[in-house]
Order: C-alpha cells, then structure tokens, then sequence
C-alpha cells in the first residue's frame, strides 16, 4: 500500500456522513529468482462489490469482490506494476451502482 485518502463525502440531512468514497494506491513487484519462465497469478480480494480499479495491466474478474492478475516472467527477472483500487461506502455505492448503468 503506497497511498491512502478519503473523498467524495456525503451527508444526510443531520449532517452526518452517510457515504464516501477510499482511494488505495498499490505497487506490486514481482520477481523471478529461477533460470525457467514462470506464471505467477495474484488475486486480490476487496472489502466490497463497490469499487473501481484504474491501472494499465490487464486483470480478470473472479467474482463481485474479486480480481486476478497473471504474469509471465523471463528467468532471472522482475516485474512492477501499480494500480488504484476506489472502493464506494454508505450512499456511495449507490451512486457508484448508478453510474455503471449509464
């Protein structure tokens, strides 16, 4: 876990908060410590079916809370990629339901 934040507040109308939204940053390396190619899969699991993933590697939907990325590695090499999981809470899944439909 790289970065962490909290936005996108919302509140009810005794001004408590009623939703908002978690941005986890993550950097994930890889290394290849054998003299043979290998396939590694990671799978990561999320605290809810709310969310959204922004990176630039490719990743397969297990389930509703659940993702899998797959990489090849050379012999002898390593691999590094980051990605930005923003998970929705209170009224704001809702809104994040909503926008999927459009």
């Amino acid at each position: 876990l790289m970065d962490f934040e909290t936005k996108n507040y919302r509140f009810d109308r005794k001004r408590n908060v009623s939703g908002w939204d978690e941005i986890r940053k993550f950097k994930i390396e890889v290394k290849n410590t054998r003299d043979i190619v290998v396939k590694v899969e990671i799978q990561r699991n999320f605290p809810t079916q709310y969310w959204k993933l922004n990176t630039s590697r490719e990743f397969e939907q297990v389930d509703l809370d659940t993702v899998k990325f797959t990489l090849n590695l050379k012999p002898r090499s390593k691999q590094v990629f980051e990605y930005t999981l923003t998970t929705y809470h209170g009224v704001r899944q809702e809104d994040s339901t909503r926008a999927r439909e459009r």
